[in-house]
């Protein structure tokens, strides 16, 4: 019996021990978050918060405090507001330029709801100019509330898929994909992909296809069923 409760008791420990170490590395996971990125504060909790076991969230210090030490992480860098709609003037320069210091926003149309911004390196955009192989797609998941859209143009490049670009729209009108490769076709004067691949959507067909299917060498575009 002495036995028994002495096994009961080493267990207890190691669990407790295992949830103080889970809760450890939330802390840092939700700490770097907040200093790398301007996610909203509750973004930031719930992005790490799904995968913490019951035992963990339980033992959690009360929210209000962890979102006090995010908003105090993200004073000490400086980070920007979120804006609340596509009206803002423009964006922080910490947030134009990639961790070498390089150019990465390579386009802002402006405040207003017609907003178009476009990111992408010049190494990037200069694989997506020399590309034959071009691959474009939207997703929702991941795109910032006052947009509707990032849209992503992948290229093959040996035998790999690598993104190029990245594209907040504000829609998915015709319109707005004709601006998008517009200007795209001005930061890559060359730019002519032999093939196109997107998913079934006819206003991005549209406008990929007047742009590339009517010049002396038209591309090949094709359509899938699957998201990138």
């Amino acid at each position: 019996m002495n036995t028994e409760l002495i096994y009961e008791n080493d267990n207890h420990n190691y669990n407790g021990n295992a949830v103080s170490i889970e809760i450890r590395l939330f802390k840092e996971k939700v700490r770097d978050r907040a200093t790398n990125s301007n996610e909203s504060t509750q973004a930031v909790i719930d992005n790490f918060l799904t995968n913490l076991s019951d035992h963990a969230v339980v033992r959690l210090p009360d929210f209000k405090h962890i979102k006090r030490n995010i908003q105090n992480r993200r004073g000490q860098n400086n980070l920007p507001e979120i804006p609340h709609d596509r009206t803002f003037n423009q964006i922080p320069v910490q947030l134009t330029t990639t961790k070498r210091n390089s150019s990465f926003l390579q386009y802002d149309s402006g405040a207003g709801n017609d907003r178009i911004i476009i990111f992408s390196s010049l190494e990037q955009l200069q694989l997506l100019e020399n590309c034959e192989q071009l691959l474009v797609d939207g997703t929702f998941k991941v795109t910032p509330s006052i947009f509707y859209q990032l849209y992503a143009l992948h290229v093959v490049y040996r035998n790999s898929v690598l993104p190029v670009v990245f594209a907040l729209l504000p829609n998915k009108t015709e319109q707005t994909y004709r601006r998008l490769i517009d200007k795209l076709s001005e930061l890559c004067p060359l730019w002519n992909p032999k093939y196109i691949m997107m998913d079934f959507e006819k206003s991005s067909i549209n406008a990929f296809a007047d742009k590339f299917t009517t010049t002396t060498n038209p591309s090949v575009m094709s359509g899938c069923f699957f998201h990138l």
